[in-house]
């Protein structure tokens, strides 16, 4: 066990030359991309600049310690700042890397001294859609639930309905475990803290653990789903009520559920995937099946039938059966609707490519007849077989688009898993930190064990990481953060909370890549060590 953390007082730091300079790089980059804008305008903005400029100047002269930026603290990042620049600077960081990133929509919400202090939408919810997102707009915000599951369970240990350190069936009595021996030690603080030796395999986890409950580190979404599933027993009541009830309600978290009416299902920002990902998803399965039918068929030719040469009717069953094993994997690891996707998209890919390939094979012939001053009337064209070599450059020019952001399938709004199924806006989630930070709903003492209660897990370069009551927490020499990551097919996202400075950042993107730019976000508005980074 770690040792515990104090919930600390904000204070303040000095600045550094070097860490004001970074500070205001963001300003600098706006008047660098002014030139789309009207020359007045760029005026405005270069004067505004001035100040900036002047200070940093000034600043470069004193020693690094005794800088200060109009009493505002710098190298704390974008929090640190007055509320308009920081509004100005993100609005322009999140609007630039979204066009590099290829990202269609994302949300942010930002906490400052345990106040919701910023929260907007960017882009659109959809490809093909015009509906802008905004901060209410719903995201799949995946593991992020996790953190509010774990929320809603220390309410329940607060109220002694639930005890943290017994066998979880002295809470709630009920045949979830196989094992006799596990369901006589998991308990919920190895639930909470990934060391139920439970694996992450939401669609088909074992419900057997896989080492000795306590003993190592394993993330295990299935352990929250057992957790959900004891929440609700407790209760008596289905676990997203319970969640609406308890905690979304008295949070204000008024739009947030695990599952979403099925007329909602269509105003949740869709997941949007590259276009190589759902062809990959069945193309690299199938080749692989065909591989290993192949050489199986060889292996049966040679020592079956006593023969060296396999004729090509022989391959025919590992032709025809690896396609259908893929898709079956597919369907079995993501669902219905994603071998659905995945098998359009492949279909499509593949009639682009034949489309390509006698398009351009038509050229040819049609180059050859000019050639040979040879007239081509009454569909009379001297016959040609489709060269492999036109098949070849229509491949390769599929490429270039493969890194097309392509839409995903929704999850149905039924589809409850406490581990993934959060559907959640900015705002909602800036109202969870805000009061997670000032203790609202399970007090302060229990808001403060989540993090400090925690488990050691190792170390990732100068960080140390470890797991809370529900936070993963990442501590540095000069730092301290608790976090969650989100990560469904095509929707990424990241909650960083510094309790030290009672502050907070969610950023959730409908993307793919969505994943680099969560990380900047939060790295540009908490400025710890420079950045913030998933460990």
């Amino acid at each position: 066990m770690a040792r515990l953390f104090k919930w600390p007082v904000r204070e303040g730091k000095p600045v550094s030359a070097a860490a004001l300079f970074s500070g205001y790089r963001h300003q600098r980059s706006i008047a660098c991309g002014a030139s789309s804008l009207t020359e007045g305008r760029a005026v405005r903005q270069s004067a505004r600049l001035l100040p900036a400029a002047a200070l940093f100047i000034f600043a470069a002269l004193l020693p690094p310690g005794d800088a200060r930026a109009d009493g505002h603290d710098v190298e704390g990042g974008m929090i640190a700042w007055p509320e308009h620049e920081m509004e100005r600077a993100l609005d322009f960081l999140i609007e630039r890397r979204m066009n590099d990133l290829d990202i269609r929509g994302a949300a942010v919400a930002v906490v400052v001294d345990g106040k919701l202090v910023f929260e907007r939408g960017y882009g659109v919810g959809d490809i093909g859609g015009e509906v802008p997102v905004t901060e209410h707009t719903l995201f799949e915000a995946a593991s992020l639930g996790k953190p509010i599951v774990a929320f809603g369970a220390l309410l329940l240990a607060r109220e002694r309905k639930l005890a943290l350190d017994a066998p979880v069936t002295e809470s709630f009595d009920a045949p979830w475990l196989k094992d006799a021996h596990d369901r006589a030690t998991v308990t919920p603080r190895h639930l909470l803290t990934h060391r139920s030796g439970l694996s992450n395999n939401l669609r088909f986890g074992s419900r057997s653990t896989g080492f000795e409950p306590g003993s190592q580190f394993s993330y295990s979404g299935v352990g929250y789903m057992y957790l959900a599933e004891v929440m609700a027993g407790i209760e008596e009541t289905g676990f997203d009520r319970l969640m609406r009830e308890r905690v979304f309600a008295p949070l204000g978290m008024h739009s947030s559920g695990y599952t979403v009416p099925e007329a909602l299902v269509d105003r949740v920002a869709r997941p949007h995937v590259p276009l190589w990902m759902p062809i990959v998803a069945l193309v690299g399965p199938a080749l692989c099946f065909l591989a290993i039918l192949g050489f199986l068929t060889l292996l049966i030719v040679r020592f079956g039938f006593e023969r060296l040469r396999v004729r090509p009717v022989e391959l025919l069953p590992a032709v025809v059966l690896s396609p259908l094993l893929a898709g079956g994997l597919v369907f079995l690891g993501f669902g219905f609707w994603a071998l659905i996707f995945s098998l359009g998209y492949l279909l499509v890919w593949l009639v682009a490519l034949s489309a390509v390939a006698f398009s351009l094979q038509y050229l040819r012939v049609v180059l050859d007849q000019g050639r040979s001053d040879r007239v081509i009337s009454r569909g009379r064209m001297r016959r040609h077989g489709l060269d492999p070599a036109m098949l070849g450059i229509a491949f390769v020019a599929s490429l270039l688009f493969m890194f097309w952001q392509v839409p995903g399938p929704m999850r149905n709004g039924d589809d409850l898993n406490p581990a993934s199924s959060l559907r959640s806006s900015a705002h909602d989630l800036g109202l969870f930190m805000a009061g997670f930070i000032n203790g609202a709903v399970i007090g302060p003492e229990w808001r403060a064990r989540m993090v400090s209660e925690r488990v050691e897990i190792g170390t990732r370069g100068r960080s140390r990481v470890g797991w809370g009551l529900g936070f993963g927490t990442r501590e540095t020499a000069t730092s301290f953060t608790a976090w969650q990551w989100g990560s469904n097919v095509g929707s990424k996202s990241l909650m960083v909370i510094d309790p030290s400075r009672r502050a907070g950042v969610v950023v959730l993107t409908n993307a793919e890549s969505g994943d680099r730019l969560v990380q900047e976000v939060a790295g540009h508005v908490l400025g710890i060590d420079g950045s913030w980074r998933l460990p």
